[in-house]
C-alpha cells in the first residue's frame, strides 16, 4: 500500500552531495530495528489491539485529545545515526469518525488514484494483486515513483515494495510495506538521464518499511502509521531538517489518506 515513503535525508543541492555507497552493516543494522519493531508494537497490536496514542499520557500532553478531534498526532521514535547511515522513525495515529476497514481497504488498494490521494508526492502508482493472495491475507507487488522537491534539492526515486494487507479479525486489519529496491533518478527532471545503481547514489533513501494498524471501533477508524527509512548520515548541522520533514511527511500521510477515505463514503 502507502509505502509513501519519507526523503529524509533531502537537506542539500545534490550536485553538491557525493554519491555515497550503501554497505552490507548499514543494511544489516536497519533489517535489526525492523526485526525488533515487528516484535513489539505490531505484535503487540495483534495480540491486544493497543495502538501507540493509547500509552500516551493524559491529556496534558494533548496527544489523546488531539487524536479525539480526529487530527492527527506524530512522535519521533527514532532519529540516530548506525553504521554509515541513519535510521528514522516516525509513529502517527488519527481517528476517521464513520469510516469502515472496507473503506480504507479500498483507498489503499485503489493504486490508479493514488496521484488524486497522495498528491504532490507522486510521480507514478502501480500495484499488482499476487497469485498467493487470500481474504485473509492480500498480497501485492507494487511500484511508486516518489517526488520530493524542497527549497533546496529535488529527488526522484523510482521505488517498488512488497505489501500484505492482513484482516486479523472483524475490526481489525494490518498493513505491511517492505521496500525491495530504491533507484534514484539521475535527473529528477529528465527520466532519460536514467537511474543511479541501487545503494551508489546520494543516499537521501536507501530502505523503507511502512506500517499501518488500524481498528474499528465506536462508528470510526483508529489508525496508526509507523514509517522508517535508512537513509546515509545528515551533514553536520542539518540533522534537524531530516527529522522535520520525516514528521511532516508522517502528518501528511495521515492527512492525506483520511480526506480520500472520507471522499470514498
Amino acid at each position: 500500500m502507502v509505502a509513501l515513503t519519507l526523503v529524509s535525508a533531502a537537506t542539500l543541492c545534490a550536485a553538491v552531495i557525493p554519491i555515497s555507497h550503501l554497505d552490507p552493516a548499514t543494511s544489516k543494522a536497519f533489517d535489526d530495528y525492523v526485526t525488533a519493531y515487528e516484535k513489539g508494537d505490531y505484535t503487540n497490536f495483534q495480540a491486544s489491539g493497543k495502538l501507540w496514542v493509547d500509552r500516551q499520557c493524559c491529556n496534558c500532553c494533548g496527544k489523546p485529545a488531539a487524536f479525539d478531534e480526529n487530527k492527527p498526532v506524530t512522535e519521533a521514535r527514532q532519529n540516530k545515526d548506525v553504521a554509515n547511515g541513519s535510521i528514522h522513525h516516525f509513529s502517527g495515529s488519527i481517528r476517521v469518525n464513520g469510516a469502515t476497514i472496507e473503506m480504507v481497504r479500498k483507498v489503499m488498494q485503489d493504486y490508479p488514484n493514488y496521484l488524486k490521494y497522495f498528491k504532490g508526492d507522486l510521480g507514478s502508482a502501480k500495484g499488482e494483486r499476487q497469485p498467493d493472495s487470500t481474504p485473509e491475507d492480500e498480497h501485492f507487488l507494487t511500484n511508486l515513483f516518489l517526488v520530493q522537491t524542497t527549497l533546496w534539492i529535488s529527488v526522484t526515486y523510482d521505488s517498488h515494495y512488497d505489501v500484505h494487507y492482513r484482516r486479523l479479525d472483524k475490526n481489525r486489519w494490518v498493513v505491511k510495506s517492505a521496500s525491495t529496491s530504491f533507484r534514484e533518478q539521475r535527473d529528477p527532471k529528465n527520466a532519460a538521464a536514467g537511474l543511479f545503481p541501487e545503494g551508489e547514489d546520494h543516499g537521501f533513501l536507501w530502505k523503507s518499511n511502512t506500517y499501518w494498524l488500524i481498528r474499528e471501533r465506536d462508528g470510526g477508524l483508529d489508525m496508526q502509521v509507523d514509517s522508517m527509512s535508512l537513509s546515509r548520515q545528515s551533514p553536520t548541522g542539518f540533522g534537524w531538517w531530516g527529522t522535520k520533514r520525516t514528521k511532516d511527511a508522517v502528518d501528511k500521510m495521515l492527512r492525506d489518506t483520511k480526506a480520500a477515505i472520507e471522499s470514498v463514503k
